[in-house]
């Protein structure tokens, strides 16, 4: 089985699609040139993995679909594994192709993206750590300056005591030869639940950073504030922390995080009399809103704890790796195995663009 034909591109052009050694050649070349991969383009041809051929067919302006006319297929999910995995030519089709069903599930049961502000490419397993420090009156306003006198700074510095390190994360599926036959459909279905579950996890590593910071000395921890009357809280505390941050540090929290114990008792608030003041939501079966947003539901998050995040600044993914597939066989026991990895981590940036309301202490 070989790619063949010529394809309309993305830019217009007619592009044919490289067979063989040329194409391996042209994926390790798309691979050095994209420099957020660049670094490790030997040890992703060694593992076929996705990212080598997406480069290559980004690099084309042509897409997986288009690889997978080229085959001259018109619906992969009735053909069986064996026809793209036993084939080193297409092997690289098959793991983009992977990848797409671990993704389909990744991102439909993980919410990390939600949470992040931006993510910050990485060409080594380390990076270093720099912080923004202000002059000894904290100034950060714009005020007038008079003739010749300093303006007020906010420095960027590299702080050599912190160091950040990301670390490889992932899970697969291992198909025998015997279980070569299953169609590519079916397979979906396998890959979609292994995604769902790599989502999840992804996704409580994110949660641990806004909860607790990164960095095990605790500089980086959430400040934390009480609710007017202990253990008795209202929405009009979420209210006054919302609008004392705002004024405090000029920040807007847009997402609001907590268990199913505690949304349970948000959802269930009542009015002085008695009457519930989302009776209207829960009747349609909906969650009733925080800050404008569906609250992020998170068994991570304890009891008596709501944590309000702005997204737009309070954690960064760090990325040496993004997410992709990878493939291995192992000759003794004749089982090839497909995995779904990414190399990275979650910090906080802004250290105050996160506030933990703590609901059994008075403020």
């Amino acid at each position: 089985m070989n790619f063949t034909g010529k394809f309309k591109n993305s830019r217009g052009e007619i592009v044919e699609f490289k067979n063989g050694g040329d194409l391996r050649s042209a994926m390790k070349t798309a691979v050095q040139k994209d420099r957020a991969i660049s670094g490790l383009a030997d040890d992703l041809m060694t593992k076929n993995d996705s990212l080598t051929f997406r480069s290559y067919l980004a690099s084309e302006g042509l897409t997986v679909k288009d690889a997978i006319r080229a085959l001259g297929i018109e619906n992969i999910g009735a053909h069986q594994v064996r026809e793209l995995y036993a084939n080193d030519n297409t092997k690289p089709l098959f793991n983009a192709v992977l990848e797409d069903g671990f993704r389909q599930g990744y991102e439909a049961a993980g919410r990390a993206g939600e949470l992040v502000a931006k993510t910050i490419p990485m060409d080594q397993m380390s990076y270093q750590y720099y912080t923004r420090e202000t002059g000894e009156n904290d100034e950060l306003d714009m005020k007038k300056i008079g003739q010749a006198a300093p303006i007020p700074v906010a420095t960027i510095k590299l702080n050599q005591d912190k160091t950040i390190f990301v670390h490889k994360r992932g899970a697969g599926i291992e198909i025998t030869d015997e279980a070569r036959s299953m169609r590519f459909d079916l397979l979906a279905l396998h890959l979609l639940e292994r995604g769902r579950q790599i989502g999840r996890t992804d996704e409580k590593v994110a949660i641990h950073r806004l909860l607790n910071g990164y960095f095990k000395d605790g500089s980086d921890a959430p400040k934390t504030m009480g609710v007017k009357t202990a253990n008795d809280w209202k929405l009009s505390d979420i209210w006054y922390a919302t609008q004392y941050h705002n004024q405090k540090y000029g920040l807007s929290f847009n997402r609001c995080a907590m268990n199913l114990k505690t949304a349970e008792a948000w959802a269930t608030q009542k009015e002085a009399n008695g009457t519930l003041i989302f009776m209207n939501e829960l009747k349609e079966g909906n969650m009733p809103n925080v800050l404008n947003t569906t609250p992020f539901i998170s068994d991570q998050i304890p009891d008596n704890r709501i944590m309000l995040v702005d997204t737009t600044s309070a954690l960064a993914e760090y990325s040496f790796k993004p997410f992709s597939v990878e493939n291995e066989r192992n000759v003794k026991t004749q089982v090839e195995g497909s995995y779904a990895t990414k190399t990275s981590d979650y910090v906080p940036f802004n250290t105050d663009a996160r506030l933990i309301l703590t609901l059994d202490a008075a403020r």
